[in-house]
């Protein structure tokens, strides 16, 4: 039979032991991940705010080379912020839909973002945009 000194020694024991682990600082353990591999943007002019998280030297490229309608704040980083933070500044649409895709790579890993603008045209035809939002260009 286990005395009430033992328990209770046992006890303290165990809470000393949860208490250590609790000393050590919470790592996250992941090479590289992103919040979100697909972004909908809208046919207006604007900017999408993406984040990942990497602690290892990173950099973006864009799929298809060319996006002359969109640009990175930033492309490569040495990974000290750990949750990094980029942003997309993005021209209006009055074209058909377009995407981009980012790839982001750190070290061997790579991770893609596709990047989706929707076109006026289809914002109109779905009701999302009135007549007030259109713009008419005359022609030279």
């Amino acid at each position: 039979m286990v005395s009430k000194v033992m328990k209770k020694g046992l006890l303290l024991m165990a809470s000393l032991l949860v208490f250590a682990a609790c000393d050590k600082p919470f790592t996250l353990d992941l090479p590289l991940a992103v919040d979100s591999h697909e972004y909908i943007l809208s046919s207006k002019e604007g900017e999408a705010r993406i984040f990942f998280y990497t602690t290892m030297p990173w950099n973006i490229a864009y799929e298809p080379v060319d996006c002359s309608w969109g640009s990175l704040n930033r492309t490569s980083g040495n990974g000290e912020e750990a949750v990094e933070e980029i942003i997309f500044t993005y021209q209006e649409n009055q074209d058909p839909d377009r995407q981009v895709t980012l790839v982001i790579s750190a070290g061997e890993l790579q991770e893609r973002i596709t990047l989706s603008q929707t076109g006026i045209a289809r914002e109109w035809w779905d009701g999302s945009v009135g007549v007030d939002d259109l713009v008419v260009k005359p022609q030279n």
